[in-house]
């Protein structure tokens, strides 16, 4: 309930509620917010209140008006050095963030002929397919796909449990060092069953991201494919090996920086 009876006004009240509820996950990214009057009975409000606080929070890409569905917590802005190798956990660990990843499926199967030639496979190897939705601070990032050589990591399959980071397994298990990669990316339609996980609807533009890493022998450690929400993801090329970047802020939304 809002303090009737303070300087502070009403709507700024309201804002600052709305805000904690975000962080504290009653409002996830994505989510719909309750109806105006729904926010009027929620916080013994008027509707001309409730009105400014969601325009006050629409102008600060806190939430978005999408028209005849209502106002939802806008995702996460999210800006990617294309120039870094590191993975997911590992860059949002140097930022104090949380992670999660949903395990969709773990499979092994015959390699395809393209695959073989990206991993140096032979005809009798198998691959290990990992399929994850992964993200950050309760905000879905990407689904991500990866590929492994099952002759080059065996029994991989015991340390893929909980919140598992691949490239910390292929480093601190298998001692593996990774190099240099090579990436594509291309833009496309969101299919419906992608689209639910990312919080768009089929059709929105989506990245695909297909990395291949190496070794310091120049032999492939795995592939990759990663699909991104295009309405929330920059692409940064920059020789700054640094994160200070004077590009603040590329598509007038909050940004992260995000090794990819």
């Amino acid at each position: 309930m809002l303090e009737q009876n303070t300087i502070k006004p009403l709507y700024e009240q309201l804002i600052d509620a709305i805000i904690a509820n975000i962080k504290n996950g009653t409002y996830k990214a994505g989510d719909k917010l309750p109806t105006e009057t729904e926010l009027e009975s929620i916080y013994n409000v008027s509707r001309i209140t409730v009105r400014r606080a969601v325009k006050e929070l629409c102008d600060k890409k806190i939430l978005i008006k999408k028209q005849g569905k209502g106002t939802f917590v806008l995702e996460s802005s999210l800006c990617i050095k294309l120039n870094e190798i590191g993975g997911f956990h590992e860059a949002m660990e140097k930022r104090n963030q949380s992670t999660f990843s949903q395990l969709l499926s773990l499979e092994t199967e015959k390699h395809s002929e393209e695959f073989a030639g990206y991993l140096n496979l032979s005809d009798t190897s198998d691959v290990l397919k990992i399929k994850r939705v992964m993200g950050y601070d309760n905000t879905v990032i990407f689904i991500d796909t990866c590929y492994l050589p099952v002759s080059r990591y065996p029994d991989i399959k015991q340390y893929l449990t909980g919140n598992f980071s691949i490239y910390q397994i292929l480093r601190n298990i298998y001692h593996i060092k990774m190099i240099n990669s090579e990436k594509v990316i291309k833009v496309r339609k969101a299919k419906k069953e992608e689209a639910s996980y990312l919080h768009c609807s089929p059709g929105d533009p989506v990245f695909d991201i297909f990395k291949i890493v190496y070794d310091e022998n120049d032999i492939p450690v795995h592939v990759s494919i990663s699909i991104l929400n295009g309405a929330n993801t920059s692409y940064v090329i920059s020789s700054n090996n640094t994160e200070h970047l004077k590009i603040k802020n590329p598509i007038n939304k909050k940004t992260h920086i995000l090794a990819q």
